[in-house]
């Protein structure tokens, strides 16, 4: 009895220790397939989130397309209408075709012969609608190219525009010391204008024109005193502007001759520059003397008073225009 009872608990023990394992194999199994579903499940999403990533790019560029052919999109509407239209044709024309199967070879015939020319219509507006297609993307690719050059030139305007807002400043500039330097002169000048001394702006430049009289006797070249008192006080404004260009010329008329009007014209405005000269701070290098003699005349009439007009002298002040000129050299 002692002997069955051992060999009956025995049995028990070996088959609970058979169930653990079994447990335990399939518990593994389990806990590997959970694994792989997850790791395949990770795998899905990712995919997932790529797909709504490409979606959303497509969907975007969708947009740009559609904001940049909205004049050909109206053509693919159009042509899409008719596609419909030959569509329902079809649609129409099957239905007749099968109603009609049962009456005589030449109807079916005729039938046949609409629903395939319903269909060849429907192939040259697909194909037109094709060719609008491919026309609306070579115009996408101009169009991008023209943008392109477009914003090429906004530069090169804006870079012109440039220049020349400083060059208008700079002629502005200019005019201004032009203003300011004749009225300085108009200034200094104030008790001599009207007595054979008158004072212009031409061009930018102020001219200060002096009568004969004022200046000099009859085919002599030595300044009188009155004319001296002028010079010396046209003089101080010139001191005062350094950077104005000075080019004094004289003028004869035309009676006697013309070497010695040209030598005359000289020796004038040679003794012109003299006087101006005598103010110390005036550089010779600003000043140009120049002998015109009978050949520049204001008056071309044979008489005694075009003759007097002729006969005069002229200092041409000139502001510096080398940094204008520099700026229209650069461009």
């Amino acid at each position: 009895m002692k002997r069955i009872i051992f060999i009956f608990i025995a049995a028990l023990v070996l088959s609970s220790c058979v169930s653990q394992k079994k447990f335990q194999t399939l518990q593994d199994s389990s806990q590997l397939t959970q694994d792989s579903l997850r790791t395949a499940l990770g795998h899905i999403q990712k995919e997932i989130f790529d797909l709504q990533q490409r979606n959303d790019r497509l969907n975007k560029d969708l947009l740009t397309l559609r904001a940049d052919t909205t004049s050909k999109n109206r053509q693919i509407q159009n042509l899409l209408l008719q596609v419909q239209d030959l569509e329902e044709l079809n649609n129409n024309l099957v239905t007749k075709q099968s109603r009609l199967m049962q009456q005589n070879a030449q109807e079916s015939r005729k039938i046949l012969e609409e629903i395939q020319f319903a269909r060849r219509n429907l192939q040259k507006q697909q194909d037109a609608l094709d060719s609008v297609r491919i026309q609306l993307d070579e115009e996408r690719k101009n169009l991008d190219l023209i943008r392109n050059e477009l914003g090429i030139k906004n530069d090169e305007i804006l870079t012109k525009n440039k220049k020349i807002a400083e060059m208008e400043e700079m002629i502005r500039r200019k005019d201004s010391i032009s203003n300011a330097l004749r009225m300085k002169v108009k200034q200094a000048l104030v008790g001599f204008e009207g007595q054979g001394l008158s004072i212009e702006e031409r061009n930018g430049k102020i001219y200060v024109l002096l009568d004969e009289a004022l200046l000099f006797n009859v085919g002599k070249s030595d300044v009188a005193s009155k004319g001296q008192e002028a010079l010396r006080k046209l003089a101080e404004v010139l001191a005062q502007n350094p950077d104005i260009d000075i080019m004094v010329e004289g003028h004869t008329d035309n009676t006697g001759g013309s070497k010695r009007n040209w030598e005359l014209s000289a020796e004038r405005a040679l003794a012109i520059s003299q006087i101006l000269l005598q103010n110390t701070s005036i550089e010779g290098s600003r000043i140009t003397v120049a002998g015109r003699g009978q050949y520049m005349p204001v008056d071309t009439a044979n008489t005694s008073e075009a003759r007097s007009k002729n006969r005069r002298s002229e200092i041409i002040l000139t502001p510096d225009l080398e940094e204008l000129y520099n700026l229209i050299h650069e461009n």
